[in-house]
């Protein structure tokens, strides 16, 4: 990776924090950009305190330009968004802000400013749900596509927006798969199951848990995500995640009860479910795999070690919980 400055935008989030903790524990000095919003969180970058500037500031401000015009980062990586499904639902306008604008503003930004190289996170929701084969990377229908949700539709057009600036800029893309691991909020699926599991309550499953879907450990996404840094091939979208290792909502909801010593009996199949709850998510990951990199954690291993971590630091989610619970209709 670059030995130079680095912004990395959303870096109080889950995954982006995740990011900010290695490159700090490497030696870095990254540059975080977040506006701060319940999704963000400083506690998750304590172990990055004395190397990690902190910025509070909304990536689809005009003040972006300021920051980036100051401090001359090498590298930009793009992880802030509004990401929850759920909230989308009820408040699309904020995923469009952010997603849309916010990543218009960052590329122009970099643009403007000479960074070197541009990485922007996407998602695999980008695609729409999967018939068959598992989508490659040049399936991406222009626009909103086959996306669903809010959320899903402002990541495609910030997807194309992301390449559209290639002719300029030297720019990369990533789609992750679902992410786990510590610190993600208990409004997300595995580790509202595991607070449940881990505080006597049902796991709440939707629709009757065959949806499929593809989990990578945190950490395996941050390797990904540094080998399209590093190798990545301009104007290039890679998609990350297992290979082929799709698995139903139902079964990881077994797995989380299970690595919480909660019985089968905790599994609550609820009348309602998501609208327009896509049934499958699947992508290529042979594309990046040709880089060098693959996930290197067993599933189950990811939910084993995602339980013992909730189980050991409920100081840092209990706090959270009630709010979390607060956007559910189960």
């Amino acid at each position: 990776m670059t030995g130079g400055r680095v912004l990395v935008t959303g870096g109080l989030g889950f995954i982006g924090s995740a990011f900010v903790r290695r490159l700090a524990a490497a030696g870095g000095d990254p540059l975080v950009v977040d506006l701060e919003t319940y999704a963000g969180d400083r506690r998750r970058l304590a172990a990055a305190a004395d190397r990690a500037e902190v910025v509070v500031a909304d990536v689809a401000s005009p003040e972006l330009d300021a920051l980036v015009d100051r401090t001359r980062p090498e590298l930009v990586v793009h992880f802030a968004a509004e990401t929850h499904v759920t909230r989308s639902e009820s408040g699309p306008d904020a995923f469009f802000h952010t997603n849309v604008e916010g990543t218009r503003t960052v590329l122009q930004a970099a643009a403007a400013g000479g960074v070197q190289r541009v990485l922007h996170v996407s998602t695999d929701e980008v695609y729409g749900p999967c018939p068959g084969a598992p989508f490659r990377e040049d399936e991406k229908r222009p626009g909103e596509g086959l996306a669903t949700s809010a959320y899903a539709r402002s990541k495609a057009l910030a997807d194309d927006l992301a390449l559209g600036f290639a002719d300029r800029l030297d720019v990369v893309l990533v789609r992750p798969t679902n992410c786990v691991g510590p610190y993600q909020h208990p409004e997300k699926a595995m580790p509202r199951w595991t607070t449940r599991a881990l505080t006597g309550r049902p796991l709440k499953v939707w629709g009757g848990g065959g949806q499929v879907r593809d989990w990578m450990w945190v950490d395996d996404a941050v390797d990904g995500i540094r080998t399209v840094i590093e190798r990545g091939e301009r104007g290039t979208a890679y998609n990350i995640g297992p290979a082929a290792e799709g698995v139903e909502n139902l079964e990881v909801a077994r797995l989380v009860a299970e690595a919480a010593g909660a019985g089968p009996e905790s599994i609550e199949l609820t009348a309602y479910d998501r609208p327009q709850h896509d049934v499958r998510y699947a992508v290529d990951v042979s594309r990046i795999g040709a880089l060098g990199w693959r996930a290197a954690t067993p599933l189950a291993d990811a939910v084993a070690r995602t339980v013992a971590w909730y189980r050991e630091n409920d100081w840092w989610w209990q706090p959270l919980v009630a709010e979390a619970e607060r956007i559910y209709a189960d």
